[in-house]
């Protein structure tokens, strides 16, 4: 079951983006009356949220003259879609991936379909933190089949100068040639937010990435949640018409 998201942590994550795309730092804030009715809730709603961002620095209040935006707490990372993050993190200063847990167990039965597998194999799992200067970013499940995944169960080391990908690749003979990417718009769940340093039920992007070898034959698949107020993703179109 969905856990229950406050309404004020709710209104919090809409009013940051709306801020972010729209105002500048020293722009003054909407009345908190203002806010109520824009979001149709009480103005205790919008006082928890509102504080959590005077906690954060995101705001601040000027006695007599109001509320005024200070800026988004961090930068953001930006990164093309068609670039992986793990990518962007290996070649980032300040940067870093750390694995978390890993573990041996039956393949989910999406994972086992994404991987081709039948239902009660077994795969590896990892579970990893990309990390950039100091802040956690990206929070990565790994799934390998058992074969493959035993190669790189014990490659600490490696994973945290390597991307998997380039492990497996470079090191191991794998032939990776293919990404097939999916990104989503979820909510974080408690078996990750954490780690990712997020409230439980605040939005975040997903991006599910299955590896293919040149034979056409999934190698592992990745399910990857990215902050959403640390990062984003740039493209330039030039069909637009």
């Amino acid at each position: 079951m969905r856990p229950q998201v406050p309404k004020y942590v709710t209104i919090k994550a809409l009013l940051e983006a709306r801020w972010e795309r729209e105002m500048l730092p020293g722009d003054r804030l909407p009345s908190e009356n203002e806010l109520c009715a824009t979001f149709r809730v009480s103005r205790a709603t919008v006082q928890q949220a509102l504080a959590l961002f005077e906690g954060e620095g995101v705001i601040r209040r000027d006695q007599g003259r109001g509320t005024f935006y200070v800026g988004p707490r961090e930068p953001r990372t930006e990164q093309e879609p068609s670039r992986l993050l793990e990518t962007t993190i290996r070649d980032r200063e300040g940067t870093e991936t750390r694995i978390l847990r890993r573990s041996i167990q039956i393949a989910p039965a999406r994972i086992a379909q994404r991987l081709g597998l039948a239902r009660g194999d077994r795969v590896v799992t990892l579970e990893r933190l990309g990390i950039v200067e100091g802040a956690p970013i990206v929070f990565i499940y790994s799934y390998l089949p058992l074969e493959v995944g035993m190669k790189v169960y014990e490659a600490e080391d490696q994973l945290r100068r390597m991307s998997l990908a380039a492990v497996l690749n470079d090191l191991h003979g794998c032939d990776i040639v293919r990404v097939q990417q999916v990104i989503a718009a979820r909510l974080s769940d408690p078996s990750f937010s954490a780690e990712l340093g997020v409230d439980v039920g605040v939005p975040v992007l997903e991006g599910e990435r299955t590896y293919y070898s040149g034979d056409g034959q999934p190698v592992f698949c990745t399910v990857s949640y990215y902050r959403g107020d640390r990062h984003y993703f740039t493209m330039s179109v030039t069909e637009w018409r």
